[in-house]
C-alpha cells in the first residue's frame, strides 16, 4: 500500500483550508462575553484569523438572529472557513439535553450559513464496535441531508483503546474527509494523549487515503504543536478567549493579565476596548503560531519545531516518549 501524507490544505467547497488548522471557538459556556460579541470580533479580523466555530445551540437563542446570519455570511464571503458545533457542549453544561434535540440542530443548519458542521454527536454510545459505528454512520446521513451542501464531520465518543479502529470504520463507511474525536477521550495526561493520536493516524493511513482527524477542545498551542506531531490536523478551542497568551513563549496567562503582554503586537495602541484588544492580540498569536508550524511540517522540521518552541522541561519528556533526538 502506498504511504499516505499529510495534504498541505483540505478542500471546502470551493474554500482551502490549511492542515494543521486551528478554529477559534465561540460558547455561551466558560467565557466572559457573550457569543454575538465574540461573532463580532472573529467576523471583522477573518483577514486575521480565516476560520472559527460557533455553536448551533448559541445560535438558536443568539440575540438578533438576522445580524448573526449577516455577520456569518460576511465571514464566507471574505473567504473565511465557518464550523457549526452541534450543541451538545453547550446543552450538557446548560442542564438542557433533554430539550436539546438533533432535529433543533438541523433547524440551525437551515438558518445559519456555514462551510462545516460537526455531526449531532452521542455521548455514551452503545459498547458493541458494530452497533456505535451504525448509530453514527446514521447520524451522519442524517445530518448531511439536512445540511446540504455544509460537509458534516461526524465526532467520534470512545476510549483510547477503542478509537483507532472505530474512527477507521467511520471513515471508510461515509467516506468523509475528516471526523473528530474530544480531545478529554485521547487518555489522562498530553503523552497518552499523543500516542493515542499517533495510533488514530496509524489506522486511518490504512485507508490509502487521507482522512483529516479534528480534535475537540484542544486550544492550547504546546499541545496543537504535539498533536499535529503525532497526526492531528484540526483543532478547536476557548482557549483564545479565556487566557492571554504570552507570544514569547506560548504559554497562557490569567486574562486579565494581559496588561503584561501589551508591547508584543501594535494592537495595545488601538482604540479598542481591552477586551478587544486582548483577544486580537491572541488571534496574532496563533495565526503565526500555526503558520509556521505547517512552514515547520511541510519542510519535515516539526520536531525541530517543538525543540525550539517548547518549554525545555516539556520537550525533554516528549523526547524520549516519541524517540526524538534531545540535540
Amino acid at each position: 500500500m502506498m504511504a499516505v501524507s499529510r495534504p498541505a490544505e483540505l478542500q471546502i467547497g470551493e474554500k482551502s483550508l490549511p492542515l494543521p488548522v486551528y478554529f477559534p471557538s465561540i460558547s455561551s459556556v466558560k467565557t466572559p462575553l457573550r457569543p454575538h460579541d465574540y461573532l463580532q470580533v472573529l467576523s471583522s479580523l477573518v483577514g486575521l484569523n480565516g476560520q472559527y466555530l460557533v455553536s448551533a445551540f448559541d445560535l438558536a437563542v443568539i440575540e438578533s438572529p438576522e445580524n448573526a446570519v449577516q455577520m456569518l455570511q460576511a465571514s464566507r464571503d471574505a473567504g473565511a472557513v465557518t464550523l457549526m458545533d452541534s450543541g451538545n457542549y453547550e446543552s450538557f453544561w446548560k442542564d438542557a439535553q433533554g430539550s436539546w434535540a438533533q432535529t433543533t440542530f438541523h433547524r440551525m443548519l437551515g438558518a445559519f450559513p456555514c462551510d462545516l458542521a460537526f455531526g449531532f454527536d452521542e455521548q455514551q454510545p452503545p459498547d458493541d464496535a458494530d452497533e456505535h459505528v451504525a448509530l453514527v454512520v446514521a447520524r451522519w446521513r442524517s445530518d448531511q441531508a439536512a445540511a446540504g451542501v455544509c460537509q458534516v464531520v461526524p465526532i467520534i465518543h470512545a476510549t483510547a483503546e477503542a478509537l483507532p479502529a472505530l474512527c477507521a470504520a467511520v471513515a471508510l463507511e461515509t467516506g468523509v474527509p475528516m471526523l473528530a474525536v474530544p480531545e478529554r477521550r485521547l487518555g489522562d495526561g498530553v503523552i497518552e494523549r499523543a500516542c493515542a493520536v499517533r495510533a488514530i493516524r496509524g489506522e486511518l493511513d490504512k485507508l490509502g487515503r487521507y482522512v483529516a482527524l479534528h480534535l475537540l477542545g484542544t486550544g492550547n498551542p504546546i499541545s496543537i504543536a504535539l498533536y499535529a506531531a503525532m497526526g492531528a490536523d484540526s483543532f478547536d478551542g476557548l482557549e483564545w478567549c479565556q487566557t492571554v497568551v504570552d507570544h514569547d513563549t506560548a504559554l497562557l496567562y490569567h486574562l486579565s493579565q494581559a496588561d503584561f503582554f501589551t508591547g508584543q503586537t501594535a494592537w495595545a495602541d488601538a482604540k479598542l476596548s481591552f477586551q478587544a484588544r486582548t483577544l486580537a492580540h491572541n488571534l496574532e498569536f496563533y495565526a503565526g503560531w500555526m503558520h509556521r508550524l505547517r512552514a515547520a511540517m511541510a519542510a519535515g522540521n516539526v520536531v525541530d519545531f517543538c525543540r525550539h518552541n517548547f518549554p525545555d522541561r516539556a520537550f525533554q519528556q516528549c523526547a524520549p516518549a516519541f524517540e526524538w533526538s534531545v540535540s
